[in-house]
């Protein structure tokens, strides 16, 4: 569990703080009201704090020691103090705390919470630092590094290239665009040939003032441009507002391919991204791909009599039994109403067929409840196979089979004409 050391003597300072705290989820928090209250936290025997959030005037520790005891630990620190000096806060970030935030506006406080939050993401973000000069490429690396985040380093255009292919949990790129074989500018033109501005960001840099290649840069598909001698605070603050355009273009994304009931994929990214991508799909004369059309019996009914809240929560209890069934490459997706859509791939006939009416005989013997009701539903199934990656056609069979499942009785599996 995510444990954090809070160190500060206000008792204003610290009930704010830990309510936020608990927002971003860390609610382990061991707090210390002085150096000596912090050193002792640190000497119990129940686990090293993974993240500290500091105040430097201490009542027995008023320049800042607390940082040292935290370097001390190796704990990554964060201070936030009321502590205006401009010399201080060089000295602080100079020992490598993570941040240095002021207390002086109610928003200080959210910007901590924020940042703690993406502290707890950024091991899983990977970022590429392309420089052909070392010492710089290393400075750079460290400062990207005190935000947690996974670096990567080129010292060439043809190696970031390969390393971007590698890596798939790179989502920015700091390039200096005076570089060796391939100069920035081609590199960026190559990197936009396999990746859009939405799925990888770029930064360019350089240590030479020149308006005219920032333009160009930004031009040809660049999202930021930062002077190599600007302070670290500014090139993290940067990293970080190019991540949050691309998580937040991802997250519209996501919710425009996905049904907001159950978070199944919708009808738009079967028909958009699926039909697009089973086009690419291997089969072998052993197993093959295959679609299902699935829809709840009476369901109408249900709503009717229930109440659509109740109907709200078939539907949500239907689409996991369907994601259970699923494998890590079958796709699971909801078409709309009581109406889904399974598409599995690399299975026998045999197999699939089993394992649907399995699912059938699991939905009926597991009776949804809800506000103190109980219902048992049945549902009906039509499959086909999806050959030649032609969706369009695998759909229209599911769906003549999936009609004869209802007309034929229902709560059972068509599997042929």
């Amino acid at each position: 569990m995510q444990t954090t050391l809070l160190v500060e003597d206000a008792s204003f300072f610290e009930k704010a703080i830990v309510k936020k705290l608990h927002e971003v989820g860390r609610h382990q928090i061991m707090v210390a009201r002085s150096y000596d209250e912090a050193e002792n936290c640190l000497n119990l025997p129940i686990g090293e704090p993974d993240l500290a959030l500091v105040d430097l005037t201490l009542p027995d520790a008023s320049n800042g020691e607390i940082v040292d005891l935290c370097a001390k630990w190796n704990i990554p620190t964060i201070v936030f103090t009321s502590r205006f000096d401009p010399r201080t806060r060089s000295k602080m970030l100079s020992k490598g705390v993570i941040d240095y935030v002021l207390k002086d506006s109610p928003g200080s406080l959210d910007y901590v919470a924020e940042l703690i939050r993406k502290l707890a993401q950024n091991p899983d973000i990977g970022i590429l630092v392309v420089d052909d000069a070392t010492v710089e490429r290393e400075a750079i690396s460290q400062i990207v590094s005190k935000h947690l985040y996974k670096v990567y380093q080129a010292s060439s255009t043809d190696e970031a290239l390969k390393c971007l292919k590698e890596n798939k949990d790179i989502k920015l790129v700091l390039a200096d665009y005076f570089m060796p074989g391939k100069d920035g500018f081609a590199f960026l033109k190559t990197i936009r040939r396999h990746h859009s501005s939405e799925e990888v960001g770029v930064i360019g840099m350089s240590s030479y003032a020149n308006s005219d290649n920032r333009v160009r840069f930004l031009k040809y598909g660049a999202a930021d441009f930062v002077d190599k001698n600007c302070s670290p605070e500014e090139l993290l603050l940067r990293i970080s507002q190019n991540l949050d355009y691309i998580y937040r273009i991802e997250e519209l994304n996501n919710l425009a391919m996905r049904d907001s009931l159950t978070g199944l994929y919708n009808r738009r990214f079967l028909l958009d991204e699926v039909s697009n991508e089973v086009k690419s799909w291997p089969s072998s004369t052993e197993s093959k791909h295959w679609l299902a059309l699935l829809d709840l019996d009476s369901f109408k009914d249900i709503n009717d009599s229930l109440g659509h809240d109740f109907g709200d929560a078939v539907l949500k209890s239907f689409a996991k039994h369907l994601t259970e069934l699923a494998g890590d490459k079958d796709i699971v997706s909801r078409l709309g109403g009581d109406e889904f859509c399974l598409v599995l791939r690399n299975r026998s006939e045999d197999d699939v067929v089993r394992s649907l009416e399995e699912l059938l005989q699991t939905i009926q013997s597991s009776p949804v409840s809800h506000s103190g009701e109980n219902q048992k539903i049945k549902a009906s199934i039509g499959l086909a196979p999806l050959l030649d990656g032609n969706l369009a056609q695998a759909l229209k069979e599911a769906d003549l089979r999936l009609y004869s499942a209802k007309r034929t009785g229902r709560g059972q599996l068509v599997s042929g004409d």
